[in-house]
């Protein structure tokens, strides 16, 4: 802005100048008087005979020499005089450019200000005294509405206004709050504030930046980071950061116990399986809601992953209250539920764990875990409570496991090995068969029984290169046999068959044929001679893709046995369908036989259904002499338990094989 001309300042340019030019000059004449009248005085005392000619010459002379240097000091003042006034003339010029620039620089900062896409406000003293237009919008209000003068905590979140006070210390002059627009609408800003001149006064200027869609894709991520997307529970993370407050909390207060629940769902893969992948995530989805309606409010279930749950409860009094929670979660998830048309219902294996003094969140967590499996090993829908015996067992299972996948590499030097129990003729005695049986005698544990470490190598899948070494060996076994028995010449009739067991995961390896046929060709172990066990329950798992394996193998010339039969839930139309040759009676039949009932009956339908289609029948199991004479009173021709021979190793059988052997009169091995 150019500086104002007012009259004063004409007048303090102009009239005072020229008053102090006369007053100097009236005192310069003054002056001169002065001088001359000296002069004139002590020229006459001095010089009293000068004569009048001469005086007025030397006055003459004396006046020039005075006019002369009041001109030259008359001249000076004047330059200098002028010099000044070109000094404040250039001066005043030079304030009023810097006054154009300072109004040029002002209303292109106004300009700014007020097009900038930041929301800009200036206040003072609490009240707005400018907002420009973006401010105006992140309000709500429009650009020409009046906002000057309204108090500035109207806009700020109430829970936020100690935030906002406290902006006026210099080391908090940034800071982020809750925005309340006119319309009632809440927007995350964040606010930078300095202090400025305005229209002459101290005031505050502060500039805003919407940062709601910032926050709201921070809080989006963080819950994805915590919570699982599916079911939108509380994921393994934040599962485990309330556990870890829980067990602080508890260390503190003893009284108040903290349980965690570890829970499976049974036969989840079943319906992914059968359903497809959606609706057993709309099913995982249900199980997610039953749970959250049983537990308490404060309790936390999460997901963590698959088909696993986990429930924390805090400050639980009596371990009834869990134990009550529990039962209403197994009922709840029996419940029916419609999936994709059809209806149907869940079960679930629950490990409970209760933290003991001392215990750490990654022990609670195994503890849980723990129970959880030990519930499933003892079926479904059950739950089991944490015991530190239960712990032990897992370790020695999961030291099972690894000397398991150890053996694999080296099954005779791991001390694996096979036996072989004989198949009898029930009318003559003689032996028709065996069926080699995997034993274990461990190095450091000693023998360990075929119940404990068989489901182990199912479900660690080691039974694959397992059974494929019992296969090989008991063919390579047979090999000998019959090498014995032409050396021996004795009977071709009575040479043994050799059965091995096949597990079900065998049978779903897709080379498992090719595997076989492999086998039979390098021990060039005779295919009519090898009989593969297959249980009841594995061929029906899958009846197509079983189908297709054993008329496979029977390709081969291998002759093949339904192990455990009557056990299962095949139905006669499959059992028409598999190209089996042999039915073994499971011994839970054979064992009461001896005393009639349902068992006998079952024994001889059994019996009766072989023989009509063409099977021979094989009795488990036989171990006294009542059972095998019914047995051979029902037409049972084939039999095998301890009755006649327990499992014997290879040597030791054949001790036995060539015992009986010599038994026979030489005239039958003339005849042979």
């Amino acid at each position: 802005m150019p500086l104002p001309h007012t009259t004063s300042s004409s007048f303090r340019a102009i009239v005072l100048p020229a008053a102090r030019q006369a007053r100097a000059t009236a005192l310069a004449f003054l002056g001169g008087a002065s001088v001359f009248f000296i002069f004139e005085a002590s020229k006459s005392a001095v010089f009293p005979k000068l004569t009048i000619w001469e005086s007025h010459s030397i006055t003459i002379v004396f006046g020039s020499c005075i006019a002369a240097g009041a001109a030259f000091l008359a001249m000076k003042r004047q330059a200098s005089m002028l010099s000044k006034i070109a000094a404040e003339a250039a001066l005043r010029e030079r304030l009023e450019m810097r006054q154009r620039v300072l109004q040029e620089s002002e209303a292109r900062y106004r300009l700014l200000v007020d097009n900038s896409p930041e929301a800009i406000a200036v206040h003072r003293n609490g009240h707005l005294v400018y907002v420009n237009a973006a401010g105006a919008a992140l309000i709500g209000s429009a650009p020409g509405d009046d906002l000057v003068g309204r108090r500035t905590i109207d806009f700020v979140h109430r829970d936020d206004l100690s935030l906002v006070r406290q902006r006026a210390r210099p080391d908090a002059s940034r800071v982020q709050y809750r925005l309340i627009r006119i319309d009632g609408a809440i927007r995350e800003v964040d606010a930078a504030s300095v202090e400025i001149p305005y229209e002459g006064t101290s005031a505050i200027q502060t500039v805003f930046r919407d940062v709601t869609e910032r926050k709201q894709l921070e809080a989006r991520l963080m819950h994805e980071a915590f919570h699982d997307a599916l079911t939108g529970l509380p994921n393994r993370s934040l599962f485990r950061d309330r556990l870890e407050h829980a067990v602080a909390v508890q260390m503190r207060q003893p009284t108040l116990r903290v349980v965690v629940m570890f829970l499976d769902l049974d036969d989840f893969k079943a319906v992914n399986d059968s359903l497809g992948h959606e609706a057993g995530d709309q099913l995982l989805q249900v199980v997610a809601e039953r749970i959250r309606e049983e537990i308490r409010a404060a309790d936390t279930v999460a997901r963590f992953g698959g088909d696993e749950f986990a429930i924390l409860m805090e400050q639980v009094s009596a371990p009834a209250e869990v134990l009550s929670i529990v039962n209403r979660i197994k009922v709840s998830l029996r419940r029916p539920l419609l999936l994709q048309g059809r209806l149907m219902s869940v079960s679930a294996s629950v490990g409970v764990a209760f933290a003991e003094s001392g215990e750490d969140v990654d022990t609670l967590l195994r503890n849980a875990d723990v129970a959880m499996y030990e519930a499933k090993e003892a079926g479904k829908a059950r739950h089991a409570v944490f015991e530190p015996a239960m712990y032990t067992a897992i370790m020695h299972r999961l030291q099972l496991e690894s000397d398991l996948r150890a053996a694999t590499v080296a099954p005779e030097s791991a001390g694996l090995f096979l036996t072989y129990q004989p198949i009898v003729d029930l009318r003559s005695g003689e032996m028709r068969g065996v069926e080699a049986l995997l034993r274990w005698h461990h190095a450091t544990r000693g023998p360990i029984p075929p119940m404990v470490f068989v489901p182990v190598a199912e479900h660690t899948g080691t039974i694959i290169p397992l059974g494929n070494w019992v296969l090989e060996t008991a063919c390579r076994q047979l090999v000998a046999w019959r090498t014995l028995w032409w050396t021996e010449r004795w009977d071709p009739a009575s040479m043994p068959s050799v059965a091995v067991n096949i597990s079900g995961k065998q049978l779903q390896e897709p080379d498992f044929v090719a595997t076989v046929a492999d086998i039979l060709a390098r021990t060039n172990a005779p295919a009519h001679c090898i009989t593969l066990e297959i249980t009841e329950s594995v061929i029906m798992r899958d009846t197509e893709s079983s189908l297709q394996t054993l008329r496979a193998l029977k390709t081969l010339g291998v002759r093949l046995a339904i192990d455990d039969f009557g056990t299962g839930f095949s139905s006669l139309s499959y059992l028409q369908r598999f190209p089996v040759d042999v039915l073994k009676i499971d011994r839970a039949f054979v064992e009461g036989v001896s005393r009639g009932g349902s068992d006998a009956a079952l024994a001889r339908t059994i019996l009766t259904l072989g023989e009509t289609l063409g099977l021979q029948t094989v009795a488990e199991g036989v171990e006294d002499e009542s059972q095998r004479v019914q047995l051979e009173r029902m037409g049972c021709v084939l039999a095998q338990g301890y009755l006649f021979s327990r499992p014997k190793p290879a040597d030791e059988l054949t001790a036995w094989i060539r015992s009986r052997a010599e038994a026979v009169p030489d005239a039958w091995k003339a005849a042979v």
